[in-house]
């Protein structure tokens, strides 16, 4: 019995991850972020992919994101805070672009903005506050349908991103 409880607690102290500091032991490249896991840095192919918890700190010491690293991309739920500590934002990447439904705030914690990404671009609606919490931009993004799509590739939609229509409160 005393074995299997030694075992279980090596694998859980084994598996868990503490979030690393991106800036300090992992470096970027291409959007993609890189560790040095092996004796030898000067040789391309000892670099590797980092996954697992990671966050970055103003030079003040900080959060200023928190998030997951999948395959070296930023991936799932990120957390982005000011120097002083306020959140800023909220959102989900995929392959380190951001994608879904994202909220932005003001330093007072009000709500600053609520919108939708498709592969790093603003889609559909998109709503704007003031720092008292009211409504003062409504902007529709393009979002490319069946009917464009089947004019050019998805990829290579170059209305993607743009502003459709704009209403001001």
């Amino acid at each position: 019995m005393k074995h299997i409880i030694l075992l279980v607690a090596i694998l859980f102290v084994g598996c868990s991850k503490e979030p690393k500091e991106m800036e300090a032991v992992l470096f970027e490249r291409s959007g993609q972020w890189i560790t040095n896991d092996d004796y030898s840095s000067f040789f391309f192919f000892n670099r590797k992919v980092y996954n697992g918890p990671a966050y970055m700190l103003h030079r003040n010491e900080k959060k200023k994101e928190e998030g997951t690293l999948k395959n070296g991309y930023k991936s799932g739920t990120w957390t982005g805070w000011d120097k002083e500590g306020n959140k800023k934002y909220s959102g989900p990447y995929e392959y380190g672009m951001e994608q879904g439904s994202w909220t932005g705030f003001h330093i007072n914690g009000k709500k600053k903005y609520e919108g939708d990404f498709d592969k790093g671009f603003q889609i559909g609606k998109w709503t704007y506050y003031n720092d008292q919490g009211k409504k003062n931009l409504e902007e529709i993004y393009f979002v490319c349908d069946e009917k464009c799509e089947e004019e050019h590739s998805p990829r290579e939609c170059h209305r993607k991103g743009k502003v459709k229509q704009s209403k001001e409160f």
